[in-house]
């Protein structure tokens, strides 16, 4: 069973392997539908909680690398985050080409872009659990009208 974090590969794995119905016991896997569902609720939350702290982490880099692409930074404010210090100012066009290009940015941009990916993934998981509720109740009475209950 997976618990938060994850990664979207583990996360589709898993949804793969609980996607499998045992038509043998309709009870039982309607029953499982709730597990299902606050598993993936779970899951969600924890991702879109990670998704909002990334975006106001890029934010917040986004501005100091803005400010040390304008030459705003001190030498010791520089020295204190390993970036070397810049001794002249770029211009704005410069700036945007830098900050797009800025692999410190672009690495917490992808880690943002995962979450993102996760939660999406989690609300179509969501989304056919709640289809799968009306499924198997349609599977069930299927079953009972054939067997002549």
């Amino acid at each position: 069973m997976l618990t938060a974090p994850v990664t979207l590969e583990s996360l589709m794995k898993e949804w793969s392997s609980d996607t499998s119905i045992d038509a043998t016991s309709m009870e039982k896997e309607t029953l499982k539908i709730s597990h299902l569902h606050s598993k993936y609720l779970n899951i969600r939350a924890y991702h879109n909680i990670l998704l909002r702290k990334m975006e106001t982490d890029y934010k917040m880099l986004k501005g100091l690398r803005e400010d040390y692409y304008q030459g705003h930074l001190t030498k010791e404010d520089c020295d204190s985050r390993g970036w070397e210090y810049m001794q002249h100012v770029l211009s704005n066009p410069a700036i945007a080409r830098k900050l797009d290009a800025d692999p410190e940015l672009n690495k917490l941009l992808l880690k943002k872009i995962a979450h993102e990916e996760i939660v999406s993934y989690c609300d179509m998981v969501l989304k056919s659990l709640n289809n799968r509720t009306w499924d198997l109740g349609n599977f069930i009475k299927y079953q009972q009208l054939t067997s002549g209950r």
